[in-house]
């Protein structure tokens, strides 16, 4: 899909002219938490963290940037969880704030990827069940065959029946009600929630998407795009802080918890959604903006698996700054990997862990961050301009040797937050026509092994 709108993306270091940018929870959300420490800590970081926010959104509109938010409702109650438990009879904030569009939207091309406004809104389930239930075997993906295999396992849990002998079982168990809105003995509404798990989500997760269902956080983005007619696909999730676009060819990397069997099913959905592009697969596992950054043609940062970037990208430099960001931070890491999340749920706030882990954050960290940790999570403005959180002698090094310049934006919360200066933005509009920059290249590359 590379659509007609004069509104694309084709490489990511192509001069950027619209811009989405996320948004945090106002200082006054967090009011509720009764623990002061917690209470003090999160008001000063979602004050600091829109501040940051301030800073970018007025670096990009100096190259004449047009830029977008993400909405976030006056109200808190709205993301108010209501499903988790609050022991001390108050709930507080449990969804977390929009901050980072890159991990839900993205610009392929001339269509815009993005969530719809209720989780799976925009999958035609009869369709895929229709599909199911009458196309000749031969004539469905493999995606689809593990579809009809994870329905069957619905119907028969003990069976551990192979592919095949599921979909035969499927068909032959399957009893039509006013169209089909029921199995036999089984609630449809599961199979809905199945189909649309498959059709949408590589790892099938509603939760990756910041939508409470009582509130849309793109309302502003969506809008326009419609009044700008640029095509949008909702719910095909694909994982877009996995994307690297550059022209003819889509970089991604397979999320942590996908394993061999559904890499066939996500190589699948991605040639069926792109098929006018050549699919590539980095060797890294998790979001590619964290490890990888395309500066321009002929420049590349890695933080790892920077043999696999050499042979991706065959004679451009590959600036590898391997482990050195993950070392200066691992205690802060492993601190935070015990208490993320727990300053949104009720009860915690009293965890001597969290208060530990709080208190150090604000007493320690803020300076250290700025001082002396690189982070690859940069936005490319275009090829002579980037913006990234700070100074790296060997990456600025690169940076003069290929004619970049580098516009310092410290995002001082990242780590607490999980999101760099590429995870806050996403590109929407950039200059520029699809070029191919590996003609040689086959069309089809092959699965991580």
């Amino acid at each position: 899909m590379t659509g007609d709108n004069e509104i694309s993306v084709h490489q990511h270091w192509d001069p950027l002219k619209v811009c989405a940018v996320g948004r945090c929870y106002p200082p006054h959300f967090f009011s509720r938490i009764k623990n002061s420490k917690v209470r003090n800590a999160m008001e000063k970081i979602a004050i600091e963290t829109e501040e940051d926010y301030q800073k970018l959104i007025s670096k990009l509109e100096e190259f004449d940037v047009t830029v977008l938010r993400t909405d976030i409702s006056d109200d808190p109650e709205v993301y108010v969880n209501d499903k988790i438990p609050q022991p001390l009879g108050e709930g507080h904030v449990t969804d977390y704030p929009p901050m980072v569009p890159r991990d839900y939207t993205a610009m392929i091309g001339g269509t815009f990827f993005m969530p719809s406004r209720r989780y799976g809104e925009n999958i035609d389930v009869r369709n895929v069940f229709d599909r199911l239930c009458t196309s000749q075997m031969s004539d469905l993906t493999h995606r689809e065959k593990l579809m009809a295999k994870m329905l069957e396992d619905i119907l028969e849990p003990q069976k551990n029946l192979s592919t095949s002998m599921s979909l035969f079982k499927f068909r032959t168990q399957k009893k039509y009600h006013q169209g089909t809105k029921v199995l036999t003995g089984i609630d449809f509404d599961k199979i809905r929630d199945e189909i649309i798990k498959a059709e949408t989500m590589q790892i099938g997760s509603p939760n990756k998407c910041p939508n409470s269902g009582k509130f849309y956080p793109y309302t502003t983005i969506e809008k326009w795009l419609k009044d700008n007619n640029v095509p949008i696909v909702y719910d095909q999730y694909i994982n877009t802080a996995t994307s690297i676009r550059c022209g003819k060819d889509l970089y991604f990397s397979f999320c942590h918890v996908i394993n061999k069997l559904n890499q066939k099913s996500f190589d699948d959905k991605l040639r069926r959604l792109f098929p006018d592009y050549r699919i590539n697969y980095l060797a890294n596992t998790g979001h590619s903006d964290g490890s990888t950054c395309v500066v321009k043609p002929g420049l590349v940062v890695s933080l790892k698996d920077t043999e696999n970037c050499q042979q991706l990208f065959p004679d451009w430099d590959v600036c590898s700054i391997s482990g050195e960001s993950w070392e200066k931070v691992d205690g802060f890491l492993k601190m935070k990997e015990k208490n993320k999340g727990k300053y949104f749920v009720a009860g915690e706030e009293d965890n001597d862990d969290l208060i530990e882990y709080m208190d150090s954050w604000l007493s320690h960290w803020q300076l250290y961050v700025e001082e002396s940790v690189f982070d690859v999570n940069m936005l490319v403005i275009d090829e002579n301009n980037i913006i990234c959180n700070g100074y790296n002698e060997k990456v600025f090094k690169y940076f003069e040797k290929h004619g970049v310049t580098p516009h310092i934006v410290n995002f001082r919360h990242r780590y607490f937050w999980d999101g760099g200066l590429h995870c806050i933005t996403s590109d929407i509009s950039r200059e520029g026509e699809q070029k191919d920059y590996f003609p040689d290249r086959n069309y089809v590359s092959d699965l991580i092994a």
